[in-house]
């Protein structure tokens, strides 16, 4: 990811260029809200399917070895990071009623709702591919 939305908030927009910066360039950033994030405001934004970024406080930032949680604070956003590696499943939750997956971080899990069905989709798809990857590269491993 290159250029980074000017529809993005200032904030959002600051902690992806950090990741750049520290040599985890981002390969996907959806607003979303994890179940650790959920207020009333972030959850009506969800339900509304919020479609103005800048009033948009929680983000997930996918780069090459973590899932990064983004929470916009006052002073500083607040950022969750999970490895790749510690990721052991996503699934959905609720697919029709509000896009919600489920990733599963070690024993661990969080709900994740998209604020856009289509993002939802497409973490879906490449935390998918990253999982069967890691399996053949596994399985690879042990024959080999």
């Amino acid at each position: 990811m290159e250029v980074v939305p000017e529809s993005f908030p200032k904030k959002i927009r600051k902690t992806l260029d950090g990741l750049k910066q520290a040599g985890e360039p981002p390969v996907m950033v959806f607003p979303a809200v994890p179940r650790r994030y959920q207020d009333e405001k972030a959850m009506a934004f969800a339900r509304i399917g919020a479609f103005d970024e800048l009033k948009i406080s929680s983000w997930i930032v996918v780069t090459e070895r973590e899932v990064v949680f983004v929470r916009s604070g006052l002073l500083r956003n607040r950022l969750d990071k999970f490895p790749l590696e510690n990721i052991t499943g996503i699934e959905y939750v609720k697919e029709f009623q509000d896009n919600t997956l489920k990733i599963r971080i070690g024993d661990a899990a969080e709900d994740v709702r998209f604020y856009h069905e289509v993002d939802g989709v497409q973490f879906y798809k490449h935390m998918k591919d990253v999982l069967e990857k890691r399996v053949e590269s596994e399985e690879t491993g042990r024959e080999g």
